[in-house]
């Protein structure tokens, strides 16, 4: 009993010691502010008010729309403008006052020195029909279409930082959580710390529509879980009984993050709790408001991407901790953790003593393995829990895809967990297609992910409706017969291969006593004459005697030579022994009528109009379309054979019509990409070496910090001495070395930063398209 309890406190504390702290917003992978989302069509949020045409659970929608096109310029002010001032929607453009053109020179004639051509200067005031048109261009096309380019870019902006969320989803998987942020609280607590977190949060789904160009955030499918985090807060920073007030409070409002008189009710009440000074703003906006000593607790709702914290884990811990303590016995499996013996293990069983009865000695893999993999099995049957250890590359999937068959042939029910979507669809590849019906996949939380579910269990119904006992006992019987052969018939191989390994070492003679050895040596030496007997293509037993003699042989030779291969093709032509009579005439007519009808009708089908266009072209253009399409379709099983595992997607929407989820990735990425091309070379030219369990983005904001503190003109110090900037950050200086030196000056730590940055954003867009 005192075994597992101090197991399930040293989980707990380990667990907390390995949870990151998070005291600010910023410090999140991803964070949208719902005010960014722009009152325009095709936009809506619940901070907003309800909505008729929306349902009570679409939190957040935003559906993109195509770049409004700019009008094009009169014709006769093309020659007075300046491009680029188009895109300058912050002024007006206006046209250069006067411009220099080349006209025909009056006094050129041909053969003379006098240029074809000649300047002229002309200015605006003395074409008012230009100006006019400039003016009537601006009013009427210019300005409404800054106006909706404006609209654009907003709409665009939460877009992009949507997309950015959801492909951030996919890459990070279910370690990572989306919530829905509200209660901005800023506050510089009695102890130096500046928090910057949101007091209450709801669990929230991220759903795309690739082919609307649509997302829409929705509370997640097991419920919003409306609940306060004091995380942020030490222990004695945290108002006593608070959260559970709060959680008393917040139940009342049946997971509807926007009531907003019952959320704000409860973040007045919060504020209050932790200092009697604070203050609350009912503001959608984040405002820039400075730490201080007195607590400020702004609404600003936000959705945000971060890791999952550690507090599921923990709460978990202490329930069976407390279960534990009040006698009421210790989980089976627990048990088996701590390597405590608990009497009651599988007593009533759940069907798995009854399946493992019926497991024969059989092992139903349906995939190659070797007897490492089969030993698993084994393991299986003999033990609660088994672990599988191996680097990368060493089949343990293609493990787990045979131990899933074995498990379900033996009448077991499995289920099977990944940190990422991608480890699982990896996983169910390797599945045979016979057995994938009866997968039931849950890759996610969003709208595609639901669907495949529906859709797996939809396929087991149908399956279940389908059985028909006789028959499958029919199979199986069928089954277990041919695989009985396939045995019997893999023993007899062996044997005969045992023969052959047995016969190999006995010393043998052949061809009258040409070659003698084992029979390995006599292949060898029979290779090494093939060159000279490779000619003769008859086969001959070894003890019949040849019945030509020498002489024999000399004539056959000269003859083989004399009949060339000419002279052999002119012997075998034939002269026809009469000409066709009148009936095979009217066959062959016949026959060829029969061609005709034949290619009329292999047409059938075809695009009248397009196969019409190309009957009328010439030869050349024939081969030139069969060309393009011989080009288009190579191209295609070029990408198609890329190990690249979105290829084949991509190649289906774009060809679909549905290229808008590639261009915005490629669109995504480019910016990345842009984001470092200043400091690319930085990063080639600078070696950096830090341990493997740092966070690149953490040591990147310390880096840069440190760089701010030293260009500001602060020191390192030294020992305690250092100031509270560097010693917060001190294990940039202790851990990090760059260029093989430990960072000391500014150029180290700006160097640091820059490659961290390139590192960082490169793993961002690659991620992308993981």
């Amino acid at each position: 009993m005192q075994k597992a309890v101090r197991l399930l406190d040293y989980l707990t504390r380990l667990a907390l010691l390995r949870a990151k702290l998070i005291s600010d917003i910023a410090e999140y992978e991803n964070v949208l502010w719902v005010s960014n989302v722009p009152h325009e069509r095709g936009c809506f949020t619940q901070a907003w008010g309800s909505d008729e045409e929306h349902e009570m659970d679409e939190w957040l929608e935003v559906q993109n729309r195509r770049e409004p096109e700019l009008h094009a310029i009169p014709i006769q002010c093309r020659d007075w403008l300046n491009q680029s001032a188009l895109c300058n929607k912050s002024d007006l453009p206006e046209l250069l006052p006067e411009i220099t053109q080349q006209v025909q020179n009056p006094d050129w004639r041909e053969g003379s020195h006098q240029p074809e051509t000649m300047p002229r200067t002309e200015r605006l005031g003395e074409h008012p029909e230009v100006l006019r048109a400039w003016e009537r261009y601006v009013e009427d096309k210019w300005l409404p279409w800054t106006e909706d380019h404006n609209a654009w870019e907003k709409i665009h902006r939460v877009y992009s930082e949507l997309f950015a969320i959801h492909q951030e989803q996919l890459r990070l998987g279910e370690e990572y959580e989306l919530v829905l942020g509200l209660g901005l609280l800023t506050w510089q607590t009695p102890t130096g710390q500046r928090v910057r977190r949101h007091l209450v949060v709801a669990d929230a789904i991220l759903e795309f529509e690739a082919h609307l160009g649509k997302f829409t955030v929705r509370p997640h499918t097991e419920g919003a879980k409306l609940r306060p985090e004091f995380d942020m807060l030490d222990v004695e920073e945290q108002p006593p009984r608070a959260e559970e007030t709060a959680k008393s409070s917040l139940a009342g409002e049946e997971d509807d993050p926007w009531e907003k008189g019952g959320i704000e009710s409860v973040l007045k009440a919060l504020v209050h709790s932790i200092d009697s000074q604070g203050e609350y703003d009912d503001s959608l906006a984040a405002k820039s408001i400075r730490a201080s000593a007195k607590p400020i607790v702004e609404y600003a709702p936000a959705l945000i991407l971060r890791k999952r914290s550690a507090k599921g884990l923990t709460e978990t811990l202490k329930r069976i901790k407390g279960r534990i303590e009040n006698a009421e016995g210790i989980p089976d499996l627990f048990a088996d953790l701590a390597e405590i013996s608990n009497k009651n293990d599988y007593e009533t069983g759940d069907g798995l003593e009854e399946s493992s009865s019926a497991f024969d000695g059989e092992v139903f893999f349906p995939k190659p393995s070797n007897e490492d993999q089969r030993r698993i099995v084994d393991k299986i049957r003999a033990e609660n829990g088994v672990l599988v250890q191996g680097p990368p590359g060493t089949g343990k999937s293609h493990t787990i895809a045979n131990l899933i068959c074995h498990l379900l042939a033996t009448g077991q029910r499995t289920l099977i967990t990944a940190k990422t979507p991608r480890a699982l669809q990896v996983l169910e590849g390797l599945i045979p297609k016979e057995l994938r019906p009866l997968c039931i996949n849950l890759l996610g939380s969003g709208l595609e992910e639901r669907r495949s579910l529906e859709s797996s269990v939809g396929g087991i119904l149908r399956k279940n409706d389908e059985w028909k006992e006789d028959r499958a006992k029919h199979e199986r019987t069928e089954l277990e017969d041919r695989l009985q052969r396939l045995r019997q018939e893999k023993a007899k191989v062996n044997r005969r291969l045992r023969d052959i390994r047995e016969s190999e070492t006995q010393s043998q003679s052949i061809a009258d006593g040409t070659y003698r050895g084992t029979a390995a040596r006599i292949a060898e030496a029979v290779n090494r004459d093939r060159s000279v007997y490779e000619w003769f293509a008859d086969t001959i037993p070894l003890d019949k005697t040849c019945q030509l003699s020498a002489s024999d042989l000399r004539d056959f030779l000269e003859d083989i030579r004399y009949f060339a291969p000419e002279k052999r093709q002119e012997l075998s032509l034939e002269w026809p022994n009469a000409l066709p009579s009148t009936e095979q005439l009217a066959n062959l007519a016949e026959n060829e009528v029969k061609a005709t009808e034949d290619e009329s009708n292999s047409v059938i089908g075809a695009d009248e109009r397009i196969a019409d266009l190309i009957s009328k072209g010439n030869f050349a253009t024939i081969e030139t379309i069969r060309d393009a399409f011989s080009n288009f379709r190579d191209a295609r099983r070029r990408m198609m054979a890329s190990p690249h595992s979105w290829m084949a997607d991509a190649l289906r929407d774009i060809l679909g019509g549905n290229s808008s989820l590639w261009r915005e990735l490629f669109r995504i990425t480019g910016d990345a990409i842009a984001s470092v091309e200043t400091v690319v070379t930085i990063a080639d030219n600078t070696s950096i070496v830090f341990p493997d369990n740092t966070n690149i983005s953490t040591l990147r904001e310390d880096a840069r910090k440190l760089k701010e503190h030293m260009e500001g003109g602060g020191k390192l110090g030294w020992g305690p001495f250092r100031p509270k900037e560097v010693k917060e950050r001190l294990h940039v200086i202790k851990t990090v070395r760059i260029g093989g030196r430990s960072c000391s000056a500014v150029e180290h730590f700006s160097n640091l930063s820059d490659a961290l940055h390139v590192r960082i954003e490169c793993e961002k867009a690659w991620g992308f398209w993981a």
